[in-house]
């Protein structure tokens, strides 16, 4: 029986979760080996055409079984699902030429990475737009603001809800910038140097052509420059800190929502058919605030996690990040 992954099953979108499935994964990677493929032939190594028109057909072929199969005997998951492709083509192995693992997955896991980040910048974009139209409707509804729990002096509903937006609108500024400015790895070999594919295509500037050409197909507009055989890891940190700041800015949000509704002041409303409690079905609790505390504080731990991870890295590059990457 297999065992279920409750963050994706009961909090995940479905979008979110077609970018990371077991499927889309092989199948983004295959997707870069064929560009990669494309643009060599195109700056001039010799790949038969016919051959990269096999892999185009068999692209969307994908046996995760098989590639498990020969993972256990290969012991090393990407030359199992070269493996795997080369053998759903019925090509020459003319996928990975030139490329080391991390040209392939971290590349990838960028690639998913940003795509993620934009959906989740749209969601928080609805939520702006909810709490700046709460803040107009309710800018009549006069209430008593309170200092360390303690009333205070007369405040707005409206006003509550504008101080909540507009928190949420400053981490949003730097989300989106760190979604435009976010570079790609690349396509730089074992340890950054590129010797490798250099080799294969003869000069630098074609390596360079190679490197931009996969980038704009990734959706990125640059490679890092410099890079050993991993992307630096603090760009996972400060991803995953992005996120926790937004989600705390929700969190603040919520908490007081929860407080609000303890005095009765307003109520998450009721849908036909929802109970409060099984004891006690008249109970209209915040069920969905204390989710949004949840899923911040998880952030939080997630975020402490990544910060591990950055900075971390010996020399080049090695995998002790990639256990706590997989959960963060």
């Amino acid at each position: 029986m297999p065992n279920p992954n409750i963050l994706s099953e009961r909090y995940a979108t479905e979008e979110i979760n077609s970018i990371f499935s077991e499927e889309n994964i092989a199948l983004a990677e295959r997707s870069l080996w064929i560009e990669i493929m494309k643009a060599q032939r195109r700056i001039g190594m010799e790949i038969p055409a016919e051959d990269i028109e096999k892999y185009v057909a068999a692209k969307s072929r994908i046996d995760l079984e098989l590639i498990k199969e020969i993972e256990k005997k290969t012991r090393h998951d990407v030359k199992a699902r070269i493996e795997a492709f080369v053998r759903a083509a019925g090509a020459g192995e003319y996928i990975h030429l030139g490329m080391t693992s991390r040209d392939l997955t971290d590349n990838v896991e960028q690639m998913q990475l940003k795509q993620a980040a934009r959906i989740i910048f749209g969601k928080y974009l609805s939520v702006l737009r909810h709490l700046v139209d709460k803040s107009k409707e309710y800018k009549q509804i006069v209430l008593t603001a309170r200092t360390h729990h303690q009333p205070a002096q007369p405040t707005l509903l409206g006003r509550r809800f504008s101080m909540w937006a507009e928190e949420l609108l400053i981490h949003l500024h730097d989300f989106e910038a760190f979604i435009n400015n976010y570079p790609l790895r690349g396509v730089n070999g074992a340890v950054g140097t590129q010797s490798d594919m250099l080799e294969l295509l003869g000069t630098r500037a074609n390596v360079e052509e190679l490197n931009q050409i996969i980038a704009t197909s990734l959706g990125f507009s640059r490679c890092l420059a410099s890079t050993g055989q991993v992307y630096p890891r603090s760009l996972d940190y400060k991803l995953v800190s992005m996120l926790s700041l937004l989600a705390s800015a929700c969190e603040g949000f919520a908490k007081t929502m929860r407080l609000m509704c303890g005095y009765e002041l307003l109520t998450e409303g009721f849908k036909p058919g929802q109970v409060g409690s099984s004891a006690m079905p008249h109970k209209m609790n915040t069920r969905s605030c204390e989710r949004i505390c949840a899923l911040a504080e998880l952030l939080k731990m997630y975020a402490d996690g990544a910060s591990r991870i950055a900075g971390d890295q010996w020399e080049e590059g090695d995998v002790s990040c990639s256990a706590l990457r997989r959960v963060v």
